[in-house]
């Protein structure tokens, strides 16, 4: 027992000698990096602004935090005053030791002081034309501040914005506090509205929700700056959306879900502002100077982005040029009909015209059918005679009289080889009708398929069109980089601007193209023209592996052995042999009825009644009646034509050769329908390896591209190389998908040759 309290005392010393040594691990280890308290001032907590706020964080520890042991103190600062007030706290608070603005008022005020006792890093300035005080040699030259900013932001916007709308009024709804607290800002925004031959207005958005919307009258098109609250940023959009004003934003055009009409996409120019503050502040760190530390970013490219779900609420839609250079979001979200291919089929098979118009020929058959078949039922004639002969009109041996009588008329055929033909003849014909309209069905149904597959292709190959172009656009870039450092020449940017000037023509042609096959589909389908249908990509993972157990073909032996069976399987299926056939057995019947005409009468059944019902003279006595004796006759008839001047022989031979005919049109029916399918199971068997082989080029010739990008970009490769690698890429992409598309479309043809399509029962 005692010794057991001694081993647990041992382990328990142990235990506590390890635990602290670790602590002490851990803390000998973190004590090796300097501690860092990043001051953050952000403004609000709508997405916009945590946004930026949360960028900023992400790149500095993202940069810092092997390094230093990073810690951020966050202070809200909605309105000038209250950041003026917090600015002054963390200067003077000896444990921040650098301070962010992370936003756009924050950012402004910071570059509104003139004296810093530490680091202030300003990410956010709009542009270098609403600095206060002039930029030299692309650096602050304050002490202890460095801010980031861009070239002509503003202006790009406005002049833009006037291209998409061509308004002749501008009206800023901003926060008070941004345009008070740098008259730089109005002072630009004036100057732009004059050289673009327009007017300025503003809208406060401190100001009360009723009076902001009472001043909504007077807006032709809205410039929305960001640092509105998130109830009256929607409040706003509603009300401007439902007066069918144009709406522009100069912050995130995704912020709410009323939606603006257009906007540049900043996420990539807030990435690069953050990174911009995040190196810079390493720099500061390491013992740089901060007002001798770059203010600029390279301003990318940013992608203007049109909301085509507020386009088409406000009745607003853009110029093709601009269209095909934008960025188009929501587009699925306007007013359109989702269709997936089964939906399709549906809806083509419900309103197609030609389709419906079979039926009316089934109809009609049906009603032949059951026309031949009553006249084997009795045939029943009721008539009644009424006659009179007046004293004015009796003398010279005729009587006056009034005479009325009835009668019944029966007639019954008992035997006619002709009518049990005819009957026989229109069962078969209703027959042929059935599959003649399960044909039309199937024919439809292809063509629906086909129909709807193409127009996925050209969708597919508009959406290549568009990420060849941001291809370019992203090599573009590369381009502009090396001739700024000196790498390169302006060679290398006039071929990828000509290159972009060509993807934008075959985008443009792709368009015009799926508007094209589009309105092909809504015809088949029976919808309007006018209507837009979004189609739904078809589930390529799973329908490849069910269709690839269904068509694996791993040599000739096993294609031979499925052809044989599929063959036999698409004669017996086939709608086109089935009306054949029906059409032989009419005629066969037909001969048959002219034979059985040499030796077979007609029978048939009469029997006729009739009876006086009143007869009686003028001259006889009142009311006095005389009933004459009923008359009735019954009998059996039998015609047998003996001879119609040798038609019988003739009409005979005639119908034994339409029959041969039918006979060798079936056989050659039959012979292509086997070859056809043989072919199409080839086609199928080879579009599937084809579309294999193409997902594995995809793969190979991105990463080609990369490594070919990534040369381009150090100058050890030429343009034309990477050009060629871009169009790898691009070429490999287009195979995988049509060999994609050509490999369903096959299935499609396949499963038409075997009279069934699987997704839909058309029985």
């Amino acid at each position: 027992m005692r010794k057991n309290i001694v081993l647990s005392l041992v382990f328990c010393m142990l235990f506590s000698l390890i635990i602290s040594n670790l602590a002490y691990a851990e803390e000998s280890y973190q004590s090796e990096f300097d501690k860092v308290n990043i001051g953050i001032i952000y403004e609000g907590n709508d997405k916009f602004n945590l946004k930026l706020k949360k960028r900023i964080e992400k790149e500095v520890l993202e940069l810092l935090s092997d390094k230093y042991q990073v810690e951020f103190s966050e202070f809200r600062a909605d309105d000038l005053a209250v950041h003026n007030i917090v600015m002054d706290k963390l200067l003077a608070n000896q444990e921040i030791d650098v301070i962010i603005t992370a936003g756009i008022l924050g950012s402004y005020s910071a570059i509104s002081r003139d004296n810093f006792s530490k680091a202030v890093i300003a990410p956010f300035i709009i542009d270098d034309d609403t600095v206060n005080f002039s930029i030299k040699e692309d650096k602050s030259g304050v002490e202890n501040l460095n801010f980031i900013t861009v070239n002509s932001f503003l202006k790009r916007d406005i002049k833009f914005f006037k291209r998409l709308t061509n308004f002749d009024k501008m009206t800023f709804i901003t926060p008070k506090n941004l345009i008070m607290g740098n008259e730089k800002i109005v002072e630009l925004l004036n100057q732009e509205a004059k050289e673009n031959n327009i007017k300025v207005d503003y809208i406060y958005t401190n100001n009360s929700k009723k009076d902001i919307i009472k001043e909504l009258d007077k807006v032709e098109v809205a410039y929305i700056f960001p640092l509105i609250s998130e109830d009256k940023g929607s409040l706003l959009l509603a009300e401007l959306n439902q007066r069918k004003i144009p709406t522009f934003t100069l912050a995130d055009i995704m912020r709410y879900k009323e939606g603006f009409l257009a906007g540049y996409s900043h996420n990539k120019e807030i990435n690069a502002r953050a990174r911009a503050a995040a190196l810079n502040l390493e720099l500061i760190l390491a013992g740089e100077e901060a007002a001798d530390l770059p203010i600029y970013i390279d301003k990318s490219d940013e992608e203007f982005v049109i909301n085509m779900k507020v386009a088409h609420e406000i009745g607003f839609l853009p110029d093709w040029d601009i269209l095909e250079t934008a960025k188009l979001i929501n587009q699925d979200n306007s007013v359109k009909e989702e269709l997936t291919l089964q939906e399709s089929i549906e809806t083509a098979l419900d309103n197609n015209l030609d389709l419906q118009a079979a039926e009316k020929d089934l109809d009609i058959a049906q009603d032949n059918l059951k026309q031949a078949s009553n006249k084997r039922k009795p045939k029943f004639d009721l008539n009644t005679t009424y006659a009179q002969v007046d004293e004015t009109r009796a003398g010279k041996g005729i009587a006056s009289e009034q005479k009325l009588t009835g009668g019944l008329k029966l007639e019954q055929v008992l035997f006619s080889e002709d009518l049990n033909a005819n009957i026989d003849i229109k069962g078969d014909l209703y027959k042929q009708s059935k599959v003649e309209l399960k044909k039309k069905k199937l024919d439809l149904i292809l063509d629906t398929i086909n129909s709807y597959i193409q127009t996925l292709k050209v969708r597919a190959d508009m959406r290549l069109q568009e990420e060849n172009i941001q291809l370019i656009k992203d090599n573009l870039n590369i381009a502009k980089t090396k001739n700024e450092i000196g790498v390169s020449g302006p060679a290398d940017i006039y071929r990828w601007e000509s290159q972009q000037s060509v993807g934008l023509m075959n985008l443009s042609q792709a368009e015009s193209q799926l508007r094209m096959v589009k309105d092909n589909l809504k015809r088949t389908l029976n919808l309007p023209l006018t209507e837009d249908i979004e189609l739904t990509e078809i589930d390529q993972q799973n329908l490849f592996q069910e269709l690839y157990k269904e068509f694996k073909i791993d040599n000739s032996w096993e294609l031979e052995n499925l052809s044989e069976k599929l063959v036999k399987e698409s004669i017996q299926n086939s709608p086109e042999v089935e009306s054949i056939d029906y059409l032989i057995k009419v005629k066969e019947r037909e001969y048959q009825m002219k034979k059985r005409r040499y030796y077979l009468p007609q029978i048939g059944l009469s029997a006729q009644y009739d009876t006086y019902l009143e007869e009686w003279g003028i001259d006889g006595p009142s009311g006095a009646d005389a009933h004459g004796e009923d008359e009735w006759s019954i009998g059996i008839q039998a015609s047998f034509p003996l001879y119609d001047g040798g038609n019988k022989k003739v009409e005979l031979s005639k119908v034994k050769k339409e029959i041969q005919q039918l006979k060798t049109t079936k056989k050659s029916l039959v012979d292509k329908l086997s070859q056809n399918l043989r072919n199409k199971l080839t086609v199928v068997n080879t579009e599937y390896r084809k579309n294999k082989y193409a997902k594995d080029a995809v793969d190979t010739a991105y990463k080609n591209l990369e490594l070919v990008k990534d040369a381009y970009s150090k100058g050890l490769v030429s343009v034309a190389e990477l050009l060629d690698a871009q169009s790898a890429v691009i070429n490999a992409k287009r195979q995988e998908f049509v060999t994609k598309y050509n490999f369903l479309n096959s299935v499609a043809e396949v499963q038409r040759a075997l009279g069934n399509f699987d997704i839909i029962d058309i029985n």
